[in-house]
C-alpha cells in the first residue's frame, strides 16, 4: 500500500487535535494547571508532584508508579489473609506473614483527617503521621507502616521466645550487664531454647468471633460505635476484627489483627484490633500471644 503524504493544514491539525484530546483523557483530575482533589477541591500545581491530598490524604493522581511494591495480591476471604500470617509464623517465614499486609493499598485510601480527628492530636510515635502529599512521602510511609508492624511481630517473638526464662528489665526497657562477667553469653543462649522451633508444631488453624474471647464485651456499649470511628481512618470498604487460634503442641496461640477489604480483596492492616484493646493486651504481645489456657488467662 502506497504512504502518501499529508496535503492539507487541515490534516495536521486534526491529528494534533486527536493527540491531545488523548494525552486530556489521561489528565481527567486537571484543571488548568493545577490538580483538584475529588473530595475536599483542594488545588495543587501540576508540577508539584502532588499523588494525595496534603488536606485530606485522598489519592488524587492516578498514575504513579513505583518501582518496589511490598503486600501481595490480597485474599478473597478476611480468613484468608489471616491464615497467611499465622501459616508464615508456622513457615518461621516473616516475609509470607508480612506479605498479607495492605502496605500501598492501605496508603493509598488512608485518612487522615478521620485518624486525627479520633487521635485528637499528634505525635511523634505515631505510625504513619504525614500526609502523602507527594509520592516521595507515599513510599516513606508505606515503609514506615511496614516498619512498625514488623516490629511488633519482632517484640512478640521476642517474648514468645524467652517466654519466662526473659530477663527483668528496668523501666526504659532495657536489660544491664555487668562488666567482665558472663552475662552476655549467659543471655544470648536464651534465644537457643527450641522456642521458636515449636511454632512450626502449629496447627488445627480456626477462628473466633471477637465476643468468642471478650465475653460478648465487643458488642455492647459504645464498642462497636467505636470500632467504627477507629477503622475510618483505613479508608477501607469493610473492616473486621478476627481471632486467629492455632494448638503449638501443648499451647494455644492467638493472633487479633484488623483485617479491611478494599475493592474485593482483604488484607490484614494491624496486628492490634478492637479486641485486642478491650482485652488490655500489652505492645509486645499484640502481634500474636501464646502460652497455656484461654487467652484472657494468658494475658493476666
Amino acid at each position: 500500500m502506497e504512504v502518501r503524504p499529508m496535503k492539507s493544514l487541515k490534516q495536521i491539525i486534526a491529528v494534533m487535535l486527536v493527540l491531545l484530546l488523548a494525552l486530556g483523557c489521561t489528565y481527567s483530575l486537571a484543571e488548568g494547571d493545577e490538580w483538584i482533589c475529588p473530595n475536599c477541591g483542594t488545588k495543587y500545581p501540576i508540577d508539584s508532584g502532588a499523588a494525595f491530598c496534603g488536606n485530606c490524604g485522598t489519592k488524587i493522581e492516578q498514575a504513579v508508579s513505583f518501582s518496589i511494591k511490598y503486600e501481595g495480591e490480597g485474599f478473597d476471604t478476611p480468613e484468608e489473609a489471616l491464615t497467611c500470617y499465622m501459616e508464615g509464623l508456622k513457615n518461621l517465614n516473616f516475609e509470607q506473614m508480612l506479605s498479607a499486609f495492605a502496605w500501598e493499598t492501605q496508603m493509598e485510601h488512608y485518612d487522615f483527617k478521620a485518624y486525627f480527628e479520633r487521635i485528637r492530636s499528634y505525635g511523634g510515635t505515631m505510625r504513619p503521621r504525614m500526609p502523602s502529599v507527594n509520592a516521595f512521602m507515599f513510599s516513606a510511609n508505606v515503609n514506615v507502616i511496614r516498619f512498625n508492624q514488623a516490629d511488633l511481630i519482632y517484640r512478640s517473638l521476642e517474648q514468645y521466645i524467652l517466654g519466662d526464662d526473659a530477663p527483668s528489665k528496668s523501666a526504659t526497657g532495657m536489660i544491664s550487664f555487668q562488666k567482665d562477667t558472663d552475662e552476655v553469653d549467659v543471655f544470648l543462649q536464651k534465644f537457643n531454647n527450641g522456642r521458636l522451633e515449636k511454632l512450626t508444631q502449629m496447627s488445627n488453624i480456626r477462628f473466633l468471633s471477637p465476643d468468642d474471647v471478650t465475653e460478648g464485651k465487643f458488642s455492647i456499649g459504645k464498642n462497636p460505635e467505636t470500632f467504627i470511628k477507629q477503622t475510618a481512618c483505613y479508608g477501607a470498604d469493610e473492616a473486621v476484627n478476627l481471632v486467629g487460634v492455632a494448638d503449638v503442641g501443648d499451647e494455644t496461640l492467638y493472633c487479633c489483627p484488623t483485617i479491611c477489604r478494599y475493592g474485593d480483596k482483604w488484607y490484614l492492616v494491624s496486628v492490634s484490633s478492637m479486641t485486642s484493646m478491650i482485652l488490655g493486651v500489652a505492645n509486645d504481645y499484640q502481634a500474636f500471644i501464646c502460652g497455656s489456657g484461654s487467652l484472657e488467662s494468658i494475658i493476666r
